[in-house]
């Protein structure tokens, strides 16, 4: 049973992790960012600690909730307007929390892109894993422990071989 479990949470966790840790950093699976909800400020719809995986579109529209960089910080609000200077579409978005609208507008490219799949809490495992002990307790240490696993199998195996053998030529001879 443990070694069904572990193999569960090797072979169909750890895909998902990897999926979510390569989507955290770049877009190069299919145009899809993840982000991790880090504030309250989207409340009750994206709650504290969510995924959110975004996609990048060509324009968007009022109720959309997107993802946009700030400086250094990456925002995660909903667009309540948006008007067009220069053929350079500007987005005025604002948490669902929050009771004034962000400042300034945020450009077209600015945008990251528009959340289309949430993911409730998972973000704080993800945090976690990004640290050394997160890694080690949910990536590595399962790890080992399937591979002792299978190297005890693997000896048992091999002793049933070598006893196999020893009962056939002790029958021959």
């Amino acid at each position: 049973m443990f070694k069904l479990l572990l193999k569960a949470i090797i072979f169909g966790v750890f895909p998902i992790l990897v999926f979510v840790m390569i989507t955290s950093r770049t877009s190069i699976i299919g145009g899809i960012q993840s982000f991790v909800v880090l504030t309250g400020s989207m409340e009750p719809s994206l709650p504290v600690g969510s995924i959110v995986f975004t996609k990048k579109f060509p324009s968007y529209r009022q109720k959309d909730v997107v993802a946009f960089k700030t400086g250094n910080v990456i925002v995660t609000h909903r667009i309540i307007d948006f008007e067009t200077k220069n053929n350079i579409y500007y987005y005025k978005t604002q948490g669902d929390a929050n009771n004034n609208p962000d400042s300034p507008m945020v450009s077209q490219d600015q945008i990251l892109g528009r959340a289309f799949f949430l993911v409730p809490y998972l973000g704080k495992l993800a945090l976690f894993l990004k640290t050394i002990p997160g890694f080690l307790l949910l990536i590595g240490f399962p790890a080992i422990i399937y591979i002792i696993l299978e190297i005890i199998n693997i000896k048992k195996e091999m002793t049933k071989e070598i006893e196999k053998k020893l009962l056939e030529k002790m029958k021959k001879g």
